[in-house]
């Protein structure tokens, strides 16, 4: 998943491009998508994608996800055994 929701290109090295974060929509946008990712690979012409590539950033505080999950879980276990 990306934190925005949508769909990113990156190319990590020259030639080498990642599709990620298509959140479940990913059989009909990547078959689409493929054919423009080879065009790419071919040309090096940017302009034959469907959006642009972007550089990979890190997550803030992606490191403390677990906190936050664990959190979240005790927390809505607190609200359901409220409602018993």
């Amino acid at each position: 998943m990306t934190p925005d929701h949508l769909p990113h290109l990156h190319e990590p090295e020259p030639g080498l491009i990642a599709a990620v974060g298509c959140q479940g929509r990913g059989v009909a946008l990547m078959t689409a998508l493929g054919p423009r990712l080879s065009d790419y690979v071919l040309s090096g012409d940017s302009r034959v994608l469907p959006f642009e590539l972007t550089p990979i950033r890190p997550i803030p505080f992606h490191r403390f996800r677990h906190i936050g999950i664990g959190a979240a879980i005790a927390w809505y276990r607190l609200l359901d055994a409220m409602e018993r």
